[in-house]
């Protein structure tokens, strides 16, 4: 009977836990500023709140945490939290306990993550698809994103870059992860910055794009774009070159990629 009820409280654990999401409205804002040292996963969508939850591909420990509520409710206990609110060296938590800061400058919001990372277990946010973003991952993080047709700049040192669906501008850099964008189309606005320290990086862009590009790297460049290089089967190597420039149908945006030690792979979609 005991392996019974803890079951069915497990199992009610992990649906309280899917569920558990904190909603901010972004009336005003146009830009977000996001930190945090986690597997950060952020969704395009058509709306105009941010919604942060956990990742719930962990559940341990929610399950522990409430497993220990439940002995302290059986002895009589009060919860020594209810009624106070978590306050981190980084500040206060005003995010319903998910140990995040929100503060609104202006036209910018940051959200700021206060807890240190041995205790994420990776985020997820929901945000309107045509929001700016900056988005740090600290040391240890990484960032995977989809769908956004705004400005991106994203940082991490030796988490991996990951971008599906974006049109730009893009400005993404790591130390040591590697980087890998699929643009849906490329924005004419402003540069699109790419660079890795070690790591390969890896764009696709559609077969239309206009652009001056530049790349540079230590490694070897493999592309099917028309490069105005000698031609081989499948993706041309154009190795032996640390520096190359060329235009993309006859030019458009600067598209600047350089890892100082990785391969370069540039696609066609």
């Amino acid at each position: 009977m005991k392996k019974i009820y803890l079951l069915i409280l497990f199992v009610s654990t992990i649906v309280t836990a899917q569920k558990k999401e904190f909603k901010y409205a972004l009336t005003g804002v146009k830009k977000i500023v996001l930190e945090s040292s986690t597997q950060i996963i952020l969704k395009a969508a058509n709306i105009s709140a941010l919604t942060l939850s956990e990742n719930n591909d962990h559940h341990s420990e929610h399950f522990f945490q409430k497993d220990q509520d439940h002995h302290e409710h059986d002895e009589g206990r009060k919860d020594k939290r209810k009624g106070l609110t978590a306050i981190y060296p980084g500040g206060r938590d005003n995010t319903s306990g998910f140990g995040f800061s929100i503060i609104k400058e202006g036209t910018v919001l940051y959200v700021i993550d206060l807890k240190p990372n041995f205790k994420r277990h990776g985020i997820k946010l929901i945000l309107p698809k045509s929001i700016n973003l900056v988005i740090n991952a600290g040391r240890l993080g990484s960032i995977e994103m989809e769908g956004f047709t705004g400005e991106v700049e994203a940082s991490t040192n030796i988490g991996k870059i990951e971008m599906k669906n974006v049109t730009g501008p893009i400005t993404a850099n790591t130390s040591v992860g590697k980087i890998d964008i699929d643009f849906d189309k490329v924005s004419q606005t402003s540069p699109i910055t790419i660079s890795s320290s070690v790591s390969e990086i890896d764009v696709t862009l559609p077969t239309n794009t206009k652009a001056n590009l530049e790349i540079r790297t230590q490694g070897t460049v493999y592309t099917n774009f028309d490069l105005e290089m000698p031609k081989k089967k499948g993706l041309q190597n154009v190795s032996g070159r640390k520096n190359i420039v060329s235009k993309l149908n006859n030019g458009g945006v600067k598209i600047f990629i350089k890892s100082s030690m990785g391969n370069i792979y540039l696609r066609k979609k």
